[in-house]
């Protein structure tokens, strides 16, 4: 009867072991609130294939209609169109635990396609002998932070929550890198207005936005973008401004619910010098989602050397930053 007893006793207890072992594996309390944050992660950086320059699809807006641009060849009969088509992604993921705080070094490679696709603008046919496509690799690398606070119910339960992030930064080749990003409100008339966010290439890395501050936008407002680059060269001046890269600002949730806006550094539309290395553009913001009130987003600024786009074996050069968002009703 002794002996019974003692079989229970051990099976019960190693079957309660097994029960708690998920509970007590920190890395994978972490690791869990990670894969259910919506503003963590790469989902949205493709563009499932070639795009116009200038879109939005799949996000609310408050039926006002968008002025849609085409990537010009300038002085051809054709048009351009551009995106990436992402055929896997890897994540690796390092914790740094040290009592009630945690520290996530995120790196993810990203493997895919880069689509040039060449429009006759009289038959909106493709032209297949200016047509391409080439391979990429991107890395993208971040941090996260977590604190451990107590439940406050007397036991010794505790409970992680994300506390901040880094902006994700990472791209392709050396050539083109990003050295500043500043967003401003705009006025009705389209006069710069107040700045908002400001954020420099120096310290990118350790910089950790409060996960509850992310930067907060008005949704449907207007807000203009500068983004400052730097190009090695030499430079592909497919642009007659001379310009040798464009600035892109992609933002949404997925593939499914993107926009993509044009960043000029033509000395027009909000830009005020040409070809000063400063990329502006206007940003009218999108709603959180019917039945929201706010919501989170991702957003990509990226610059790309317009050998990547324009030339099939000018290597694929990209630099890129990713910032979380949150959309709000006014």
């Amino acid at each position: 009867m002794n002996k019974i007893s003692l079989i229970s006793l051990s099976i019960l207890l190693i079957l309660n072991g097994c029960v708690n072992e998920p509970v007590n594996d920190t890395e994978s309390v972490l690791m869990d609130l990670l894969d259910r944050d919506e503003v963590i992660g790469v989902d949205g950086f493709g563009t499932e294939g070639d795009a116009d320059l200038d879109h939005e699809f799949g996000l609310e807006t408050d039926g006002i209609s968008k002025i849609l641009s085409d990537t010009l060849s300038f002085g051809e009969d054709y048009k351009i169109r551009f995106g990436r088509q992402i055929t896997s992604h890897d994540r690796t993921v390092e914790f740094d635990i040290n009592g009630d705080t945690a520290i996530a070094q995120i790196t993810y490679t990203i493997f895919g396609e880069f689509i040039v696709k060449a429009m006759d603008t009289a038959s909106h046919q493709p032209i297949d002998s200016l047509s391409f496509s080439k391979e990429f690799s991107t890395i993208f690398s971040r941090k996260v932070k977590f604190v451990n606070i107590d439940a406050g119910n007397g036991s010794s339960d505790t409970t992680w929550r994300i506390s901040g992030l880094t902006p994700m930064v990472g791209g392709s080749g050396d050539k083109v890198s990003i050295l500043s990003l500043v967003i401003y409100s705009l006025t009705d008339s389209l006069d710069q207005g107040e700045l908002l966010y400001s954020f420099e290439s120096d310290g990118m890395s350790e910089l950790f936005i409060d996960r509850e501050s992310i930067p907060t936008f008005t949704a449907f407002s207007r807000y203009q973008v500068e983004v400052t680059v730097d190009n090695l060269g030499p430079e592909l001046t497919a642009d007659s401004a001379g310009v040798g890269e464009w600035v892109l600002k992609n933002y949404g949730r997925s593939s499914r619910a993107r926009g993509r806006r044009y960043l000029n550094d033509r000395g027009t539309f909000l830009d005020a010098t040409m070809n000063d290395n400063i990329h502006t553009g206007g940003w009218r913001t999108h709603g959180p989602g019917f039945g929201r009130r706010h919501r989170g987003f991702k957003s990509f600024v990226e610059t790309i050397d317009l050998a990547t786009i324009f030339v099939e074996d000018g290597g694929y050069n990209t630099a890129v930053w990713s910032i979380p968002y949150r959309i709000e009703r006014p």
